[in-house]
C-alpha cells in the first residue's frame, strides 16, 4: 500500500502596493524612452544580449532618471530653491 500524498502549503503572492506599482509604471515609462532614443543598431544589440554592455549602459540610466523623477516628485525640482553657496 502507498502512503498518501502530503499536501504542500502554498506559496502566497506578495502583494504590491501602490508605491511600488507607481515605481514599476516609472521604471516601464523611463525604459521605452531611453530605448527608443537609441539607434537601431543598438536596439538590436540590446534585444539580443540582454545580459552585454549596452543593456547594462541603459538600465543604468533608466535607473538614474527614475530616481530623479522620485525625487522631483517628493521634494520639487532640484532647482527650486536658492543655494546657499556662491560662485
Amino acid at each position: 500500500m502507498t502512503t498518501p500524498k502530503k499536501e504542500k502549503p502554498r506559496k502566497k503572492k506578495k502583494k504590491v502596493n501602490e508605491e511600488q506599482l507607481h515605481a514599476a509604471r516609472l521604471y516601464k515609462k523611463a525604459w521605452d524612452k531611453l530605448f527608443a532614443q537609441r539607434p537601431p543598431f543598438a536596439q538590436q544589440e540590446i534585444i539580443d544580449d540582454p545580459q552585454g554592455r549596452r543593456s547594462s549602459e541603459l538600465a543604468h540610466e533608466v535607473s538614474k532618471l527614475v530616481e530623479a523623477w522620485i525625487y522631483e516628485e517628493e521634494h520639487g525640482s532640484f532647482n527650486d530653491s536658492d543655494n546657499d553657496w556662491k560662485d
